[in-house]
């Protein structure tokens, strides 16, 4: 194999590892604190439903028209998939530093920890 195409596979598994990596790290960060803000949303609902005596069929009507106005409709962000979706957008739209470490540029690397 080619020098070249071996640091191009090294450079495209280290992104995939890295993708990975920040994904499974924001899912850990995050999704506790999700689920535990869709329980207090759920415990609220119960709470308003009860205080203003209102069916499930009307909560529902109201909750569809309020969704529906919302842009962002994705469910639960900060699972896995989100959280894969959301390290590719970070290392994909960061600037341009060349950091030479052991011969492998790791310009998003530095700019997504210490920028």
């Amino acid at each position: 194999m080619k020098k070249q195409n071996a640091r191009t596979l090294l450079l495209i598994a280290s992104t995939f590892a890295y993708l990975l990596v920040g994904a499974a790290i924001f899912d850990a960060l995050e999704s506790a604190f999700e689920e535990s803000e869709k329980a207090e949303l759920a415990a609220e609902e119960r709470e308003l439903r009860t205080k203003h005596n209102i069916s499930s069929e009307d909560f529902d009507a109201i909750r569809n028209n309020i969704v529906r106005s919302i842009p962002h409709k994705a469910g639960v962000q900060w699972k896995f998939d989100g959280a894969f979706f959301f390290v590719t957008t970070v290392i994909t739209t960061i600037g341009q530093i060349r950091l030479r470490v052991f011969g492998f540029s790791l310009n998003q690397t530095y700019h997504a920890l210490f920028i």
